[in-house]
């Protein structure tokens, strides 16, 4: 089909014979080709062809993706979506993997399987249990009811999708801090490919995963499960890891309008931990774990003091076991819809780290529930559209802290209960002002509580924290192919029990919790060649955390900062070069991700109006791709960082910039067999890719520094039946 120089519609285009009542629609045909991942950039320029029907996946409880993307349009902010394509030829093996392509995120990994994911300075400081997002699955929070989660707990191969609510869009998630929402979907009977698939991979490190995933349709019932096995030896020393899978969920058609679904999560995810290093370290060996930690012998004469042998010698790790349970119920008025659902969760910690902070031994009861009741959701826009909802969840938590001696359990260091508690109400109103404006407004009240109960040589505390966020909003769309958009919100992140208790390793701390007004303005869509999704923001923060290092220096500790701002641009591009699949010729694709992200102190009695520490200023990527109509695919891309983040809040120490590049490859030998391959850092540039911030870093080579993987080479096969 040729291109024309004109925009394309956004939403799908409607046969002529579309009832009104007819509220949903089938994509029969997506050509496949990269995209920057944000919701107003497009997998391809050839349009949409809709066929609509009464219900697009005959589901109540889970959207397809092309519903999902026609009611992210509706958010008058920056939204990121990500479709499993979009990475299915990479080896990605993490959260953060698969959020690389997004404006506004940035991502780095900490060990093997584990990310620290930042949207506009999220869990700046998080050095474990990362915090600044409310993570989800299929609805569900990840997110623990502490308010940290544990990214490891996402398994890409499992997911349908990613829908990223940045900031304020997140709000009905019941994410109420400045980073906002990630909601990961899961596939379903009714959406799967295939009724059976399996997905063998293997490469450098002595790498190996395998996948199986099946589903189908029985009745009025579908079902979908997935189970996942990997093992690696990792790039670092003592990075090994060995982690299984398992996700499913049942859904059950009570009538035309009642639809419920169970959804299943059983995992084990078990890493051995590498430590970080200090700059000349990870530079020059950064294949290596980290040193033993010394300090000077005041006896002259005398070998140094030994305060810790390191990872390798205390054998540090991280092992989770998690297992969920959910529900999520619809009910279809015509008018309005009610959803609502509860869960369970139970999570297993063992963590052997520092001589210092011992071996944490954490077990952990969580439930919740949500409720919902608003109108439609269908492509049809009514004049007034109205939503109401509250969730709720609380875990009690039997937290024990061991002293680690050359990795094994020693004497019991500390015990307590630690509970915690959070409540989200909200409310939103979408209001046609005009044909092409529309306003929308709401709010959340947010309620969280901490508490911590001695049982044996802990210190009890409990702080509750709560506060209201409201929200205004414009959605202006000028044409049918282009959005703008602006919002003004307020958000708060009460602290973690991480941040309170410093991982168990002191007191309870009295921390206030974070809040912020953000202003957001953008614009999405695509016109011609292009298809943008560009979005600048501005948050005046009160009480951001930061880390100071303890006495002892082999700890950090969370405190509050005054004021500080965090302002940036998000921007996706993709430039759609040729589109000649359907010709029997290739489609080639530019796109390019630019995240910058100015933080910093305003007025700091200590650190003046010095940067924050954490993410770099600036972010770009790009790929070049070209996907054949024989059915072949390839690939190439670069990450650029020009300056690395500083370590430190004085501005004395940073990371290196870097840049990298990549290969993917893939090729579609049958209808049903589909072989894929990558090569990460082709060029093996030693380079940091994660650093542990600390406000009092003064020290100029502190371990603090994380080296990025080498040059690594990954092959796989997926096979459908």
């Amino acid at each position: 089909m040729p291109l024309e120089p004109l925009c394309l519609p956004m939403g799908p285009r409607r046969g002529p014979g579309a009832a009104p009542a007819l509220a949903s629609a089938i994509l029969v045909s997506l050509a496949p080709a990269a995209a920057a991942q944000g919701v107003g950039n497009r997998t391809s320029l050839e349009p949409e062809e809709i066929l609509v029907t009464a219900s697009v996946a005959g589901s109540l409880t889970a959207l397809t993706d092309a519903e999902a993307r026609r009611l992210l349009e509706r958010v008058p902010g920056a939204i990121g979506f990500v479709e499993q394509a979009s990475f299915a030829d990479d080896f990605t093996q993490s959260l953060g993997d698969a959020l690389l392509w997004t404006p506004g995120v940035f991502a780095d990994t900490s060990a093997q399987r584990e990310s620290r994911i930042s949207i506009r300075g999220s869990g700046l400081n998080s050095g474990f249990e990362r915090r600044g997002l409310t993570v989800l699955r299929d609805g569900v929070p990840i997110t623990r009811a502490a308010g940290s989660t544990e990214f490891q707990e996402v398994d890409p191969l499992s997911i349908a999708r990613l829908e990223v609510y940045k900031g304020a869009n997140g709000l009905r998630w019941g994410g109420a801090a400045l980073g906002g929402a990630i909601n990961t979907v899961s596939p379903t009977g009714r959406t799967v490919e295939a009724p059976l698939a399996v997905r063998v991979e293997g490469g450098s490190f002595a790498t190996f995963r395998a996948s199986v995933e099946a589903g189908g349709v029985t009745g009025p019932g579908d079902w979908w499960f997935a189970v996942t096995g990997l093992a690696s030896d990792g790039y670092r020393a003592h990075s090994a890891i060995d982690s299984v899978y398992g996700f499913g969920n049942v859904g059950l058609r009570l009538s035309d309008r009642v639809e419920t679904r169970f959804f299943l999560t059983i995992l084990q995810d078990s890493f051995e931990l590498s430590g970080s290093l200090r700059l000349d370290d990870a530079l020059a060996n950064p294949r290596a774990a980290g040193r033993p930690v010394t300090i000077p012998n005041p006896v002259p004469g005398r070998p140094p003091i030994v305060l810790d042998p390191g990872p390798v010698a205390d054998d540090w790790d991280r092992n989770l076991g998690v297992i969920r349970l959910s529900n999520r119920t619809a009910v279809d008025f015509g008018t309005a819809r009610l959803e609502g659902g509860l869960w369970y969760a139970y999570r297993a910690l063992d963590h052997a780290i520092t001589r210092f902070a011992g071996i944490i031994d954490q077990k952990e009861d969580e439930v919740g529930g949500f409720a919902e009741l608003g109108t439609g959701g269908g492509p049809a826009r009514l004049p007034v559209e109205w939503v109401v909802g509250v969730q709720l969840n609380r875990a009690s938590n039997n937290a024990r802290t061991f002293a680690n001696l050359s990795g094994e359990r020693g004497a019991l260091r500390n015990s307590s209960l630690q509970q915690s508690a959070n409540l989200a109400a909200y409310g939103q109103v979408d209001v046609g002002l005009s044909r092409t404006v529309r306003l929308i407004a709401g709010g959340q009240f947010t309620a969280a509580r901490r508490e911590v109960t001695a049982r044996f040589n802990s210190v009890p505390g409990r702080r509750s924290y709560r506060q209201f966020n409201p929200r205004v909003g414009l959605l202006v769309t000028p044409a049918e192919d282009v959005q703008l958009f602006a919002n003004v919100s307020r958000s708060f992140e009460p602290p973690s029990l991480a941040d309170l208790t410093a991982g168990g390793a002191f007191p309870f701390a009295p921390l206030d919790p974070q809040r912020a007004w953000t202003t957001e303005v953008g614009a999405r869509g695509q016109c011609g060649l292009l298809a943008f999704d560009v979005a600048l923001y501005r948050a005046r923060v009160a009480n951001e955390f930061i880390d100071l290092l303890a006495p002892s220096g082999q700890s950090s500790f969370t405190t509050n900062a005054e004021r500080t701002i965090r302002q940036g641009i998000e921007a996706g591009f993709d430039l759609f070069l040729r589109q000649g699949m359907r010709s029997g010729g290739v489609d080639l694709v530019l796109r390019q991700v630019w995240t910058f992200s100015d933080f910093r102190f305003t007025d700091d009695p200590v650190f003046g109006d010095n940067r924050l520490a954490g993410v770099p200023r600036h972010v770009l990527a790009t790929e070049l791709r070209v996907d054949g109509a024989a059915g072949w695919s390839l690939g190439g891309n670069l990450r650029w960082v020009p300056e690395g983040p500083f370590v430190d809040y004085a501005n004395t120490s940073k990371a290196p910039g870097y840049s990298i590049w990549g290969l993917t490859a893939g090729w579609t030998l049958a209808p049903r067999l589909t072989l894929f391959g990558s090569v990460e850092n082709l060029f093996d540039t030693v380079h940091v890719s994660n650093v542990a911030t600390n406000a009092n870093q003064s020290r100029e080579n502190a371990a603090a520094f994380t080296p990025g993987q080498g040059r690594a080479l990954f092959v796989g096969a997926t096979r459908q039946f």
